[in-house]
């Protein structure tokens, strides 16, 4: 990648308040500039297959490809009563952590 390819995806990169997104420029920014797949998933906490995949994705298809999440999560276990129960619960009910709510929730539906 050309040096003004890069500095013109640095100046992108100041530009992002997203996280995600700016550690996927900055991948690509390393790469780039000669560093191991390795090193950048090191720096920036997460895989190097991540690291490779985001590099892939720029190189393919351009920023926008880069910055796009599909992510859309599973479905959810619970049927629309069980959640409106559980919103209810939690509403009246303070848990100290995230491993009590799961907790309460395995002990209220255990099928889920």
């Amino acid at each position: 990648m050309s040096k003004e390819k890069i500095a013109e995806l640095g100046k992108f990169h100041r530009s992002l308040r997203d996280k995600r997104q700016a550690d996927r420029v900055k991948a690509v920014i390393a790469l780039s500039k000669g560093w191991s797949a390795a090193q950048v998933a090191e720096i920036l906490l997460f895989d190097e297959k991540t690291s490779r995949h985001y590099f892939e994705r720029y190189q393919k298809g351009s920023l926008q490809a880069l910055l796009d999440d599909n992510y859309s999560g599973a479905e959810p276990k619970l049927d629309e009563h069980q959640m409106s129960k559980l919103e209810g619960y939690f509403e009246e009910h303070i848990l100290p952590d995230a491993k009590s709510v799961i907790a309460h929730i395995d002990k209220q539906y255990p099928k889920a």
